[in-house]
């Protein structure tokens, strides 16, 4: 599967992308690790390193780091700047996993 055929998935695609090295964000990584292991058949967590994916950073408009974003079928359908915590997937959840038409 290609990156591309990865974005435009079904499923929410989470997008972790981050600055390597990171102890905050390796906190956020287990969020997210959990929330996907949680939601298998409906969400997805995509890594993505500061300068590895430049044309994904243009497309998204990524102006912070860490960034999360939430996409579906490669549209944004949510945006969190900084490190993602439970109560902020809590909050969320139903807007990542829910009814999806």
């Amino acid at each position: 599967m290609t990156l591309e055929e990865f974005l435009q998935s079904e499923e929410c695609v989470l997008m972790l992308i981050f600055q390597q090295y990171s102890p905050s964000v390796s906190q956020a990584e287990r969020v997210l690790e959990s929330f996907v292991s949680q939601h298998p058949k409906d969400a997805r967590l995509l890594r993505v390193a500061c300068g590895t994916e430049d044309e994904l950073f243009k497309r998204y408009k990524i102006r912070s780091n860490p960034t999360v974003l939430g996409l579906r079928k490669g549209r944004e359908i949510w945006r969190h700047e900084g490190c993602a915590d439970a109560q902020t997937m809590d909050q969320v959840e139903s807007r990542l996993v829910g009814n999806h038409a």
